[in-house]
């Protein structure tokens, strides 16, 4: 066993003071290092999270604006069927008017009226014209006259 050294005993041996001051200056800037390092990693994990979180919450905006546009585009159609739904019922509703006015003959609701209901033409003076304030209803305080 030539060539090696042991050491018996339960004592480390002494190192001199340059070399500990050494040890731990070299210690203290490797930790240093090693703090600054760590520093970086998490500024860069942190940097990360937050482009992702970004870009998350930038696609849930566009999704978002799509969906309000093609509702927005989904009500104007409606809105244009309604409207040309509502053309053609006016339309229809004006055609019907037309017929009731053309088939209605003034002439002979007037003489079924004289004829056959016993109803007279007003004559002069019978016509009174009442103006009231209130347009919607007039009361009658007392008979007409016949």
């Amino acid at each position: 066993m030539a060539g090696r050294n042991y050491v018996y005993g339960n004592a480390a041996r002494q190192l001199p003071r340059e070399t500990e001051k050494e040890f731990y200056v070299r210690s203290r800037s490797a930790r240093e290092q090693e703090r600054l390092e760590r520093r970086a990693y998490h500024k860069k994990v942190y940097n990360a999270i937050l482009i992702v979180a970004t870009v998350v919450a930038l696609c849930f905006i566009i999704w978002h604006y799509i969906n309000v546009q093609a509702e927005v585009t989904s009500l104007m159609n409606q809105k244009a069927s309604l409207q040309s739904q509502y053309e053609a019922l006016r339309l229809d509703n004006d055609l019907y008017e037309d017929r009731i006015y053309s088939a209605v003959n003034l002439q002979e609701i007037e003489r079924i009226a004289v004829e056959e209901l016993g109803m007279k033409l007003a004559g002069e003076g019978q016509i009174i014209i009442y103006s009231g304030e209130i347009e919607d209803y007039v009361k009658q305080y007392m008979d007409m006259p016949e």
